[in-house]
């Protein structure tokens, strides 16, 4: 196995950590055949939804990153400018950008100063959404559909200026999010149905007709593939059809029941001939094709949840799952899908950064053991670093010890 290679070296550690037939997804940064080699060897050992159509996760933070990224191309040789005035050492997030920019705003000329600010504006405005959801720790999926469509309506807007110099801008980078958008539309939208606060509207606000006809459609076809496999580990856990202690009774047990079975029978028919009896079954008929909803549609049909502070769509699905037992694993894996491999202040990066090497050659019990730690360690607690120097420095730390 050559572990100079992405995909052998993910392929490893699922099979190091025996999780070859639970992976739903793969969530990378940037294009390539990394995610379809990995869900070929998947596929062998078990049943993706839709066929792996949902396998690779492209990582929003990503293309967040590119689409700005693209915007500041546009300013270049000012940006270079500034550097080389200034001597900038500062780290490549965007975010930073507009800042390293602002501060140097009186040396550029007029035309320069004008670029800038509206390269500033966009890029501020979308650090602005973004802001809201990279803060979390780790965002659920549901979380990144409302705030792409907000990105999504402000480029739009922007692509309409009079300004052409704003309107290609826009455009340029509306391109990268439309590709995205085109390539995530089912696991967004997925993931969002899946919050009590959005569901089918939210979707058609954001999804053309036929675009949101499509993705319920998706949602159907992965939802019964969840109820065929909830009614095969019931039949397997199932009693058989026949009633305790049967084959234990003699003969004539077994002819006394059999009378006994027949005599009902012929009972039943006889009510059923009843008009009064017809009746009654033709008046409950609807409310029996109710009772027959499934989870899905019952979800589907109540009202959505009004937005509240610090709601967990975890937590309520957690409450829910007796009420919906089989949407509620279906919820449970597509909840926990990433959609951004970074979160907090990593998820501005413009360039790529190689992976500690230390952290790679580690095996499972040792990485284990190191997580469950730096948990202990750190908690919950807010720090001023970014995730990932906080690993370096705790790993590090343990190196030491």
């Amino acid at each position: 196995m050559n572990m100079d290679l992405p995909s052998e070296a993910i392929l490893k550690s699922l099979k190091e950590y025996d999780i070859e037939t639970k992976i739903l997804s793969l969530t990378a940064a940037g294009t390539g055949d990394l995610a379809d080699i990995v869900k070929e060897n998947v596929q062998e050992r078990s049943k993706l939804p839709m066929n792996g159509k949902l396998f690779h996760v492209h990582c929003s933070s990503d293309i967040i990153s590119r689409m700005v990224k693209k915007g500041f191309e546009e300013i270049d040789e000012i940006i270079d400018k500034v550097k080389l005035l200034g001597g900038s050492k500062s780290p490549p997030l965007w975010n930073l950008t507009s800042s390293m920019l602002s501060d140097a705003f009186t040396k550029f000329s007029k035309k320069e100063r004008e670029k800038v600010r509206k390269i500033c504006e966009i890029a501020d405005r979308i650090y602005e959404i973004t802001e809201a959801l990279f803060e979390f720790k780790r965002p659920t999926p549901n979380l990144f559909l409302p705030h792409l469509q907000e990105i999504r309506a402000y480029l739009v807007q922007e692509l309409g200026s009079s300004d052409t110099f704003v309107s290609l801008v826009a455009q340029k980078m509306l391109a990268i999010l439309n590709k995205y958008w085109d390539d995530m539309c089912v696991v967004l939208s997925i993931t969002a149905l899946l919050d009590p606060r959005y569901k089918r509207k939210f979707i058609e606000l954001c999804l053309s007709d036929s675009r949101a006809t499509t993705v319920l459609r998706n949602l159907c076809q992965v939802y019964d593939g969840y109820v065929v496999q909830c009614d095969q580990k019931e039949y397997l856990l199932s009693d058989s059809s026949t009633e305790s202690g049967e084959d234990d009774e003699d003969g004539d047990e077994d002819e006394k029941r059999s009378r006994r079975h027949a005599n009902k029978k012929l009972r039943n028919n006889r009510l059923e001939n009843l008009n009064v009896v017809k009746e009654y079954f033709q008046s409950v008929q609807s409310e029996d094709d109710e009772s027959q909803w499934s989870d899905l549609d019952l979800y589907l049909e109540e009202p959505v949840l009004p937005q509240m502070e610090n709601f967990s769509v975890l937590h309520w699905w957690k409450e829910n799952e007796f009420k919906y037992p089989q949407l509620s694993r279906m919820a449970r894996d597509f909840l926990a899908i990433p959609l951004s491999v970074a979160t907090h202040s990593d998820a501005y990066y413009t360039e790529p950064r190689e992976a500690d090497w230390r952290l790679l050659s580690l095996k499972p019990e040792l990485m284990n053991a190191l997580k469950c730690t730096r948990s202990w360690k750190f908690g919950y607690v807010k720090s001023n670093i970014s995730s990932s120097e906080a690993q370096q420095n705790f790993f590090a730390a343990v190196m030491r010890s």
